[in-house]
């Protein structure tokens, strides 16, 4: 995995965490709360992320940050691609030197070459050494800093700043001298097969905020950052599905965090986040309504070749309880829902001696264009290697899932369970990911289980 793709798996419940405490330590501030905050300096950006090529190169993207920074904490929030860009639950947060490695930061979600990429923003503030002289250098969160100089633009005076990492990406940086807060950047990004790009900020305006808008923008932050914590998202979802209870706490929170927000700079935040509540419940009562017309009844027949060779027909499944998980099955890039389908594994070995079978049934499209099935194959074979898988994963033209009703047609995503009974009907169907319980696993998929087994 490419270090701008994605945080290391084992990091998430610790930068769950952090937000969850950064959140905590907002809210159970001194008394009165976001009222009695310092002073809030608004500092807005414009960024793009550019291909090099003839001339300045071709804009794949462009984006806009803005940051809120008083003493107590720096709150970011990110406008990206509203489809194909960050989604608003991982848009915004706190950022700026005290804050955790593993906590979520400012970042863009770009498909290349058919992968979302996750690529990190320069760092948005840094903290200055008291003693800063041009030869110093320092560590933040992963970066070494090194001070080339000092000089003065426009009345503000700025430190130009040379950042590196241990993966060899490089950040050229303009710095605010007395706050650290970013005046200017340049970053190396890569994606697909090593391929280098650019990605540029620049700030176009700052102001501080008169006291009764940065009350306003204070409480806003917080209720932000409390329902944030509450959705659980891992720092690197990546993912724009929500689950149901997500969809429903977000709705909750809404109003009052309209109201809290209209008439400031994060009003437009708010406007996104209402937009996108509507879609997610219409695409919930899709499948709702999908799942009440297949549950209980008969499940199609179906036969599937298999990535390892040979087939495997319904028939040879009769009387056991299948799941049947729709997921692409490739080895590259790694990505969720790579530990949901691990704990597959784990109830299928779990479960063996109950009439369980799990099928895997690969959607990567190299397996629907006969040029490219045998590559299909491999990758669908290197993952069940990788992952230790013991259950079968097949593939057919896509009539199955068609069938059963593919969740990607009313703006849902895969991977797609599907439960059928050990007496051949439908028990369970659920579009997307679960929320994973640490203790309990996928719970919701074992009491379905539970239910069948039981009967």
């Amino acid at each position: 995995m490419s270090p701008t793709q994605r945080y290391p798996f084992s990091r998430r419940t610790a930068g769950l965490a952090a937000v969850l405490l950064c959140c905590m330590a907002l809210t159970n501030s001194a008394p009165g709360g976001a009222a009695d905050e310092p002073g809030i300096v608004h500092h807005e950006y414009s960024g793009a992320l550019i291909q090099p090529g003839d001339g300045d190169g071709q804009v794949l993207r462009r984006f806009e940050v803005q940051t809120f920074d008083s003493p107590a904490s720096c709150f970011f929030h990110l406008s990206d691609d509203l489809r194909q860009g960050c989604p608003w639950p991982d848009s915004y947060g706190l950022t700026g030197p005290e804050t955790s490695l593993n906590q979520l930061q400012p970042h863009l979600l770009y498909p290349y070459d058919g992968t979302p990429w996750f690529l990190a923003l320069p760092p948005l503030k840094v903290a200055l050494p008291a003693e800063i002289q041009p030869g110093h250098s320092w560590n933040q969160n992963g970066w070494q800093l090194t001070a080339t100089e000092a000089r003065t633009e426009e009345n503000l005076r700025i430190w130009q700043l040379e950042a590196r990492e241990p993966r060899g990406r490089r950040q050229s940086l303009q710095v605010d001298a007395t706050s650290g807060i970013l005046v200017r950047a340049e970053a190396d990004i890569f994606m697909g097969q090593g391929d280098q790009f650019l990605m540029t900020l620049v700030r176009s305006a700052t102001k501080s905020l008169p006291a009764e808008q940065a009350q306003a923008i204070a409480q806003s932050r917080d209720a932000l950052l409390q329902l944030q914590a509450k959705l659980g998202r891992r720092p690197d979802a990546q993912l724009a599905e929500l689950s149901q209870r997500q969809v429903t706490d977000a709705a909750d929170a809404l109003d009052a965090i309209s109201k809290l927000a209209a008439g400031t700079a994060l009003e437009r935040l708010t406007r996104q986040i209402r937009a996108d509540v509507e879609i997610q419940k219409k695409r919930l009562e899709s499948a709702a309504g999908r799942a009440a017309t297949l549950m209980s009844s008969p499940a199609p027949g179906f036969t599937l070749n298999l990535a390892a060779g040979g087939s495997l027909s319904s028939d040879s499944l009769k009387g056991k309880t299948v799941i049947l998980h729709f997921w692409d099955y490739k080895d590259s890039p790694l990505s969720e829902p790579y530990g949901q389908t691990g704990y597959l594994e784990f109830l299928n070995n779990r479960r063996r001696n109950q009439n369980l079978q799990v099928v895997g049934i690969s959607t990567n499209g190299d397996l629907q264009t006969p040029e490219n099935v045998a590559r299909g194959r491999r990758s669908a074979r290197k993952i069940a290697e990788f992952m230790n898988l013991s259950y079968p994963i097949g593939y057919d033209d896509g009539t199955l899932l068609k069938t059963l009703g593919d969740p990607r047609e009313s703006r849902g995503q895969l991977p797609l369970w599907v439960v059928i009974g050990a007496d051949g009907k439908v028990k369970h169907y659920h579009a997307g990911f679960y929320e994973i319980d640490a203790a309990k696993g996928l719970k919701e998929l074992e009491a379905v289980l539970s239910e069948d087994a039981g009967k």
